[in-house]
């Protein structure tokens, strides 16, 4: 009986491929039936126990997505091309169903897969090999370095663009729901925690901790660098954007320009070194995750403490995480580089 139904599932999935494919025969029928083949996609989707709450969630990221990407250009592009894109989902979502059920291609494509794998891997390990361990902090660092300044960059051009407010509208519209005389006060006690006396102390003590005590001088040198280089290079961009912060009731006292957040920006940077610091230098396992959790949830509360108490845009807050994280991993690519040359690694 099972098999019987598998066969019959499939007539009905290639009727409905073959009367799709039938439409794209003249573009005019296939724009003018693009909500007809939509919804024969949906239907089919629903067919293959697909939950409907897993389609409109899909389709809910994806046009929050677009209106992060495009800003104000987003509704003309759903407008006019997103059902469009709805169709040649849905069919490549058909072809990919219909390869899976076809043994010998997906046989195929296992076989071009491994043979290109095999090839990239062998690449890499002539090229790099070297350099050892290096190689793996190198490959690694310049790709999260890379996404760090991709993202920062797209939120510089929107920021020019003037098409962050919809976003930062969203985002601080979620973050004043939790808005309550307690939590403003564990906010206030939160954003200290990136103020200068809090980290110039902290980063003091790191800084004789790893020096006089363990005799670790460049580790101890990397503390200090993360955390005024982030400070100069914050400053920096503020002038160089000149955004002004929001302009509502405040509920501590800030002064400069917001884009990027100070707060977020040098507290990545700095917690982050800290972290890493941590993770390299600990014998323990469970303490490596400990004191990385501790400090990436201490990282993200600052962030959203500055939104709270209305200082920064959500926008400031990410592009200051962006920001940060570009130079945090700068500075433990550096750090790696002298321990490689030294052969501590």
């Amino acid at each position: 009986m099972l098999c019987k139904a598998n066969i019959t599932e499939r007539k009905q999935v290639e009727a409905i491929v073959e009367k799709c494919l039938d439409s794209f025969g003249q573009i005019d029928v296939l724009v003018n039936n693009a909500g007809i083949i939509a919804q024969k996609g949906v239907d089919l989707l629903n067919s293959m126990d697909t939950k409907n709450i897993f389609t409109r969630g899909a389709r809910f990221f994806l046009e929050g997505l677009l209106i992060f990407i495009l800003g104000t250009k987003a509704q003309d592009f759903l407008n006019n091309y997103f059902e469009i894109i709805t169709v040649v989902v849905t069919l490549l979502v058909v072809v990919l169903y219909l390869i899976s059920r076809n043994t010998k291609v997906v046989f195929c494509l296992r076989k071009v897969w491994i043979t290109i794998r095999l090839k990239i891997e062998d690449l890499f390990a002539k090229k790099l090999s070297p350099l050892g361990v290096f190689r793996n902090y190198l490959v690694g660092g310049l790709a999260l370095g890379l996404g760090f300044m991709l993202l920062f960059a797209q939120l510089a051009k929107a920021l020019i663009n003037n098409e962050l407010k919809i976003f930062d509208q969203i985002v601080t519209d979620a973050v004043t729901l939790i808005n309550s005389p307690l939590t403003t006060q564990i906010m206030k006690v939160i954003t200290t925690m990136g103020s200068w006396v809090i980290m110039i102390s902290l980063a003091l003590v790191a800084w004789f901790f790893l020096l006089k005590m363990k005799k670790h001088f460049w580790d101890s040198i990397m503390v200090i660098t993360a955390l005024a280089g982030s400070w100069l290079m914050n400053e920096l961009l503020k002038w160089i954007f000149h955004r002004s912060r929001p302009d509502i009731a405040r509920l501590v006292t800030a002064t400069g320009y917001s884009f990027p957040s100070g707060h977020a920006m040098v507290s990545f940077a700095f917690y982050g070194m800290l972290a890493y610091l941590m993770w390299i230098n600990l014998k323990t396992r469970g303490l490596k995750y400990l004191f990385t959790f501790i400090f990436l949830f201490l990282v993200l509360s600052i962030g959203i403490s500055r939104i709270y108490l209305g200082v920064h845009y959500p926008s400031d807050v990410l592009a200051g995480f962006a920001a940060g994280g570009f130079w945090l991993v700068g500075c433990i690519l550096g750090l790696q580089a002298i321990r490689y040359y030294k052969g501590d690694i």
